[in-house]
């Protein structure tokens, strides 16, 4: 029974969770979500190949371990496809499509060799090879059936760094873009799907090092089994959890950040733009204006946002964001000593932020202490 329910929770938080975005898609429509249902019901297919496996039903088995392979070497693809759909304004749809093709070409061929093979030879692969690791008494088809599985282990480890690789630049350089054109970045940066692509590869590198031990020595040993259980339906869980809650994507970015710019002259004038940005920040405190963006100061200087972005982030060393805050920071920090009566809340509304966790963060962040800690001082 303990096996049985072990083997069978990561499957049933995939398919609860891949339930709920459903549900979500239906409130707010977007792509990024499409990609993470696709991911999630792709990782309910492979823990359901797992529960079959491990439960020893064999009758289905030769259908699910051609699933088992596709899916193994879709997963991690496609958490990077909702990375990308995430970070990528355009992203290329036939380069997606790639992206998927090792999973599908892997599925298929074991698919078609178990359709090869007569019942001696299906029954010979799964009792000697899925459930012995023997190759001694392998041939012919068995024996290539083998040899696509091992090129699917092989495969999939090779997967793991590139998309942890390819997955850290897209968000890096999606914060970036974030950072350089919104003064208030709550909720728009990705962090915590950074953090989950870790602890993805941490986990999936244990389950490989489980699948290099073998699985069949874990078919009759629940405790062992649960280990890895336990730990991909927590990072599931967390993965839905993230997911469910990412309210902003590179969709809702203006789309004039992503298009072409008209280039800018090597002799601008960066330093009276400089002196009207200070200026203008000065007399009209155009930083307590909540969610002030790049193009809001393009705008009011009837300039262009490259023009803006050159001027602080290149010529000043600072993100955009960065300049704002710290700014709100120096506001907010003569507040709380010259109105001690105005609360910690009336105060940070007041210098320009949204949230207290954005406040807290920036004040420590330029202070080097707390908004309570500097009023006491």
């Amino acid at each position: 029974m303990l096996a049985i329910l072990v083997s069978s929770l990561p499957m049933i938080v995939c398919g609860v969770l891949s339930v709920l975005i459903v549900l979500s898609l239906y409130d707010c429509r977007n792509m990024a979500k499409t990609r993470l249902l696709f991911f999630m019901a792709t990782a309910t297919l492979l823990y359901l190949a797992h529960f079959i496996y491990f439960n020893r039903l064999m009758a289905v088995i030769p259908l699910t371990d051609a699933i088992y392979c596709f899916c193994n070497l879709a997963v991690f693809p496609l958490y990077y496809l909702y990375i990308e759909e995430l970070t990528d304004y355009r992203p290329n749809r036939w380069r997606q499509a790639l992206c998927l093709l090792p999973s599908l070409l892997g599925g298929v061929a074991v698919g078609l060799l178990y359709i090869l093979m007569d019942r001696q030879e299906m029954t010979l692969f799964i009792e000697h090879y899925l459930y012995g690791n023997e190759f001694a008494s392998l041939s012919g088809l068995t024996f290539w059936q083998a040899m696509i599985h091992v090129a699917v282990r092989i495969v999939f480890a090779l997967q793991v760094p590139l998309v942890l690789y390819f997955g850290f630049r897209r968000i890096t350089a999606y914060n970036a873009v974030v950072e350089t054109n919104y003064s208030d970045i709550e909720g728009k940066r990705i962090v915590w799907v950074k953090t989950l692509l870790v602890l993805f590869a941490v986990t999936s590198l244990v389950s490989f090092v489980f699948n290099l031990i073998g699985r069949q020595r874990f078919i009759d040993e629940a405790v062992p089994l649960a280990i890895p259980a336990v730990l991909f339906s927590m990072l599931l869980l967390l993965i839905g959890h993230v997911g469910l809650n990412q309210r902003f994507s590179v969709q809702d970015i203006e789309a004039e950040v992503f298009l072409e710019s008209e280039p800018i002259p090597e002799d601008c004038a960066y330093s009276e733009l400089l002196e009207k940005i200070r200026k203008l920040m000065s007399e009209e405190k155009l930083y307590l204006y909540p969610n002030l963006k790049v193009s809001d100061l393009a705008r009011l200087l009837n300039s262009n946002r490259n023009y803006i972005y050159n001027a602080i982030n290149v010529e000043m060393g600072i993100s955009f964001s960065d300049y704002i805050n710290s700014q709100r920071v120096d506001y907010a920090s003569q507040l709380l000593k010259a109105h001690p009566e105005l609360s910690i809340n009336d105060v940070m509304f007041k210098s320009g932020f949204t949230s207290t966790s954005a406040f807290y963060r920036n004040f420590k962040k330029f202070k080097g202490i707390t908004p309570t800690a500097r009023r006491t001082r």
